[in-house]
């Protein structure tokens, strides 16, 4: 593919901005910072930092250091420049970012904004962390395999940025390894109440001398000491608190043979290793017990590129479609050619609940899916029958027949821990309880409370997933249709039913595997033309290790788990890329990326256990790495798609243009690079409104293993109702030679609006290699932005529409209309677990919203709508007229958007829970608009060209002009799109003069 020089990449590497460049220094303009919750901000400069100045093999050099100190005075210049003392200043940046973070408020933010040599200002956000058999379910051992050949990730070092470790664990002991090359050590062993919090003392911190097994720890947490502190149980040091980094990390590279122990007894063969077991771990601890600042998960990436780690695993996210300091981080982690695997979120199985940064192209996003071995309890009945689900507690107290209750005829069905049972009614008895609203593990938790000595925990569907938490007592979770009967049995026989829970822990199969897991989050991508997730591996069930004093309400005393979440798939992925990496040390993560993709199987079911799963539910297609020494393999895939940092920058020219400067993506575009973000060289391909036909642009490269020409054909399987041609079909070449061809597109019949699949297969002449590509589109009669953002009492401004037809077109403008204010205030919900109109008054506020005539109700709580610098968030829950809940919106920290179109008129109930709130009353402010349906006789929002009719293929232009848009108001309008009395669909245009 394209290669430029140093000079030009470094010129436009770090060029994010999120408004427009200057060349002399601007007035503080508050439109070009986004106003945060938690008087935190990360400030990037424009000098590029040491990965692209230096190089990330030079980074422990003096001249790199001597850089370094100048970029760190350059960023105290730029607080001192902006009034505010450089004492201020929490995380600085140098080698993936260059830049800082800093304790400051939203106006002293904005200064700095101002300041030519800053690039941009983000809001800090506060995000959430989102294997025994698992090598052998992959392939890697057997005859010939990864395992068997060497190929164990020997020389790869793993950075894991979680929620710490326990550096005790058998899985990270010393077994002997080597000392890491390319380490920039020697790395700080941070354990042992290392931290700064002011006379906090765990004493079960306890000091620990890493070794070349965990080659060190770091607290990254300095954000959120500052901001929230540290609880009496955290350990303020790299010590894990939860167990939930201590598990990604030997999912990803613990040692081989190490035995695995619940309730004092082993679990199956005993057994568990990491997908890498040979390779080195550095820890970073980036995730407190209320989550993580992304200033401090940036500072965790810059930190281990700076380190010189191989690989990163990130089972975090938060909400998708942003560009946060982590994304941007990572970006400069992919230009140092470190891989790095992400979990794509837990928010599913609905569509587009892909969260950043796993949303991001330049890393691996990973999908979660069941495997076949599975863990394993009986529970047998009185009647003699015998109900097999999961299990991993312990069986005791014993194996005799107990009675067994139904917790719905004690009032209390999901088995709250909060609510109880009445006093002696579950006492020596097995209960049976319905899954949801609560965790699952406090389930059992209120049965134990209750004295009760054993928990049945069944689903409200057959299509759910069977969890093996560490439960308070003997538990087996079980599908719906087997705890109906269960149900039944015990209605049949009234005070006499019975049940005895036996065989837990044993291991058995899960015969509908691999499928998608009900959880994982799904496509389409929040991104335009791009398709996530990128691939699906093994997330549930998934033993490995885990620390001794876990969270309050989990169990104490136990050093391994079998827990679940694209949190455990996503370290499978990152072990499986420190494999690539041993075998092919020269592989960008680009490529490693590619070769993961196109080598993955398809035969996935979905979550209902019985539709084949689709590339929104796997992307790809499930990881199946293979055997090092055979072609085709991960190891050998022949074609790889590779992309650099200058691709990445073009995609967010078309994909994102407010988070870039024009002047960028001018000189990118001057340079042949494409602004498309369809033509982003990806493995898939993706169109997300395709207008009758679309020509996308790909180039492979050669990595095959023999010097001479390989010929490769395409196959293709087109979505239905399209036609595919790729020209070329037919491609020769050589080890390093790349081909550049084109795939159009066409839609001869699918509907408008809805999703199809395909894929398209480059297969080497010989049959050696295959490399396939799964391709997702989605027709439209036009496409035209869904939203403008606009200032200003009165204006003007254009939308290009790309047609997908021939014939009439009409441009309708609806509104302006100013937001609705309400000022209002909620206390905190005792129960924030759960949620309940019942609850007003008593940490939820109602608000009535009488709806008439309108096109879309919104509703938002914006960050700024809540006091500055209080750690709050709120959660909205919306029902319409019908007194049925239609919506909700409850994103970490307060940052709510709620949207309905065409909602029915009447009267609809908006309810704001206190999900955390710092105090009584806490103050909020609550916007909302009613786009009309039909235009006011006067408009505000009004068109002034348009084009006469639409043609096929052909861009046109609509230009418009606003009035009356009042100052200090937030503004909503819109322009419809019509064929004949078709709404194809619209553009939103906002005005914000706030």
């Amino acid at each position: 593919m394209r290669r430029r020089s140093i000079a030009i990449l470094a010129a436009l590497a770090m060029a994010l901005t999120i408004g427009p460049t200057a060349s002399a220094e601007p007035a503080a303009d508050a439109s070009a910072v986004q106003r945060g919750e938690y008087n935190s901000y990360v400030v990037i400069m424009e000098a590029e930092p040491l990965v692209v100045t230096e190089g990330p093999d030079r980074l422990n050099t003096t001249q790199a250091k001597n850089r370094g100190q100048q970029l760190k005075a350059s960023h105290t210049q730029a607080m001192r420049d902006a009034g505010v003392a450089p004492t201020k200043i929490v995380n600085t940046y140098t080698t993936a970012l260059n830049g800082f973070s800093a304790l400051i408020n939203y106006q002293q933010a904005v200064e700095l904004a101002a300041d030519k040599n800053v690039a941009m200002v983000l809001p800090d956000e506060l995000v959430q962390a989102n294997t025994d058999e698992s090598g052998d379910f992959l392939g890697l051992s057997g005859t010939s395999s990864a395992y068997e050949l060497g190929v164990t990730g020997k020389g790869v070092t793993v950075g894991i940025i979680d929620t710490g470790i326990w550096p005790e664990h058998p899985s990270f002991a010393d077994n002997g390894l080597p000392a890491p090359v390319g380490i920039n050590g020697p790395i700080p062993c941070e354990f042992g109440n290392t931290g700064t919090v002011p006379g906090h003392n765990n004493p079960n911190d306890v000091a620990f001398t890493c070794q070349d097994k965990l080659v060190g720890a770091r607290q990254m947490l300095a954000s959120y000491r500052a901001i929230i502190g540290a609880t009496a149980d955290e350990f303020d040091s790299a010590r894990d608190d939860s167990g939930h980094g201590s598990h990604t990390a030997s999912t990803a590279a613990g040692n081989a043979g190490v035995q695995a122990m619940v309730y004092g007894s082993p679990v199956g063969d005993g057994t568990i290793s990491g997908i890498a077991p040979s390779a080195h771990i550095i820890a970073y601890k980036g995730l407190g017990n209320q989550g993580g600042f992304t200033s401090d998960l940036a500072a965790a990436i810059n930190q281990a590129v700076a380190d010189g780690v191989d690989v990163i695993n990130y089972s975090i996210g938060g909400g998708g479609g942003t560009l946060s300091a982590d994304d941007i981080a990572f970006l400069s982690a992919n230009a140092a050619g470190v891989f790095v695997a992400a979990s794509v979120g837990n928010s599913g199985p609905g569509a587009q609940t892909i969260g950043s940064p796993g949303d991001n192209p330049w890393l691996i996003g990973v999908a979660a899916s069941t495997q076949e071995r599975f863990l394993a309890g009986t529970i047998e009945l009185g009647n003699g029958a015998t109900y097999e689900g999961a299990s991993i507690t312990d069986p005791t107290p014993g194996t005799g027949m107990f009675p067994l209750v139904d917790a719905a005829a004690l009032g209390n069905p999901l088995c709250q821990s909060t609510i109880g049972f009445p006093a002696g009614s579950v006492t020596g008895k097995v209960v049976l309880c319905l899954r949801g609203v609560n965790a699952r593990v406090d389930k059992s938790l209120a049965v134990t409370n209750g004295g009760g000595v054993g928990t049945i925990h069944y689903e409200a569907s057959d299509q759910g997933n069977l969890f093996t938490d560490t439960h308070w007592g003997p538990t087996v979770h079980i599908d719906n249709s087997p705890g109906l009967a269960i149900k039944a049995y015990i209605a049949a026989n009234p005070g006499t039913a019975t049940a005895k829970i036996r065989d837990t822990r044993a291991i058995s199969t899960w015969p509908i595997a691999p499928s998608i897991t009900e959880f994982s989050s799904q496509g389409p991508a929040n991104w335009p033309d791009i398709l996530k997730p990128d691939i699906t591996a093994p997330g549930l069930q998934i033993l490995a290790a885990g620390s001794p004093f876990p969270d309050a309400g989990s169990v104490p005393g136990q050093l391994f788990q079998a827990i679940a979440g694209t949190s455990m798939s996503s370290p499978h992925v990152a072990g499986l890329l420190a494999l690539l990496k041993q075998a092919n040390p020269g592989w960008s993560p680009s490529a490693a990326k590619s070769a993961l993709m196109t080598t993955a199987y398809q035969d996935v079911l979905d979550n209902d256990r019985v539709a084949p799963a689709d590339p929104f539910d796997m992307g790809s297609g499930h990881a199946n790495p293979g055997r090092p020494n055979d072609k085709g393999s991960a190891f050998q895939p022949g074609l790889v798609y590779d992309a650099g940092t200058n691709d990445y920058l073009a995609w967010i020219c078309g994909a994102r243009p407010a988070n870039i400067s024009a002047a960028t993506c001018a000189a990118l575009a001057a340079e042949g690079y494409s602004l498309d973000p369809s033509d982003l060289n990806l493995a898939s391909l993706a169109v997300a409104d395709l207008a009758g036909s679309q020509t996308v642009t790909r180039t492979v490269t050669s990595v095959a293993k023999e010097n001479g020409w390989r010929t490769y054909n395409v196959s293709v399987e087109a979505p239905d109702g399209y036609s595919v041609t790729v020209t070329p079909s037919t491609i020769r070449l050589k080890k390093g030679q790349s081909a550049t061809f084109q795939v159009q597109i066409v839609n001869n019949s699918a509907p408008i609006g809805a999703w199809r699949f395909g894929s398209y297969t480059w297969t080497e002449a010989d049959g050696n290699y295959s490399a396939r590509s799964p391709i997702a589109v989605r027709g439209s009669q036009f496409s035209a932005v869904t939203q403008v953002n606009e200032t200003g009492v009165s204006g003007t401004g254009s939308v290009n529409v790309f047609f997908g037809y021939t014939g009439d077109y009409d441009a309708r403008a609806f509104g302006l209309v100013a937001a609705a204010v309400t000022d209002s205030t909620v206390d905190q919900d005792p129960t924030n677990g759960t949620f309940s109109p019942a609850e007003v008054g008593n940490g939820v506020t109602a608000h009535p919203i009488n709806v008439n005539n309108a096109q879309q109700l919104r509703i938002r709580i914006p960050p700024d709508a809540v006091s500055d610098g209080d750690v709050v968030d709120l959660d909205l829950f919306l029902y319409n007229p019908a007194n049925a809940q239609v919506a909700t919106s409850g994103s970490g920290g307060t940052d709510e958007t709620i949207v309905i179109n065409n909602p029915t008129n009447g009267v609809w109930t908006l309810y704001v829970q206190g999900w955390a709130v710092t105090q009584v009353d806490e103050p909020y402010r609550l916007y909302t608009w009613q786009i009309p349906a039909s235009p006011p006789d006067v408009g505000s929002l009004v068109i002034t060209s348009e084009p006469a009719d639409a043609t096929l293929g052909v861009v046109g232009t609509i230009e418009y002009s606003w009035t009356g848009a009042t100052a200090g108001q937030w503004h909503f309008g819109a322009i419809q799109h019509f064929t004949g009395a078709t709404n194809m669909g619209r553009t939103l245009v906002e005005i914000d003069n706030r």
